[in-house]
């Protein structure tokens, strides 16, 4: 089983970093093989709302999305994004992917191809914000779950953790690790 983790944040080894870590480490000890992708460091041009993937079924551009990113979304059973809040929503690289699945939408819905037949994939988000609004997570949360609704993926649920904004504050944070030990031991 492949999980691929998606990070969003474009601080280097900070609190999004270390939540896909703790994620992927658990799923290394179950025996899965793992993968993540830095969007931060990805070459990706934004989507321009051609419409061309939903006539063609791929995208205009030839980027790190195209032979990178979207082959290991396409082979994933898994898919992890973790992610800080940038008012209230995603950091833009990541945002960026997200925005460019929409040709597997294009193929899903415009095309009525069925790529994903009899596969059972399954998304998770792991977010940390530095506020402690109610809604701070709303954003990311509604992004993500079309995201992977684009990518024929089950959304499954979110850790999300509010009223960090240090540089490895998660990491004093009281249920983290057993929350991810949790989450991971259902799978």
């Amino acid at each position: 089983m492949l999980v691929l983790g998606i990070n969003g944040s474009p601080r280097h080894k900070g609190n999004s970093h270390y939540l896909m870590d703790r994620f992927m480490k658990e799923m290394e000890s179950k025996g899965h093989d793992t993968q993540v992708l830095n969007a931060v460091k990805m070459k990706i041009n934004p989507c321009i709302g051609c419409g061309h993937c939903e006539k063609k079924g791929v995208c205009i551009f030839e980027d790190d999305f195209t032979h990178i990113f979207l082959p290991e979304v396409i082979k994933a059973d898994i898919i992890v994004i973790s992610s800080p809040v940038y008012f209230y929503g995603f950091p833009a690289a990541i945002k960026a992917l997200i925005d460019r699945i929409q040709v597997l939408w294009s193929r899903k819905y415009r095309l009525k191809k069925d790529e994903f037949k009899g596969r059972k994939r399954k998304g998770f988000l792991l977010a940390v914000g530095a506020t402690r609004g109610e809604d701070l997570f709303d954003g990311l949360k509604l992004t993500a779950r079309y995201f992977f609704d684009a990518a024929d993926i089950e959304y499954e649920t979110a850790l999300c953790y509010r009223g960090i904004d240090e540089k490895g504050g998660i990491k004093n944070h009281l249920a983290v690790n057993e929350e991810i030990n949790n989450l991971v031991a259902g799978l």
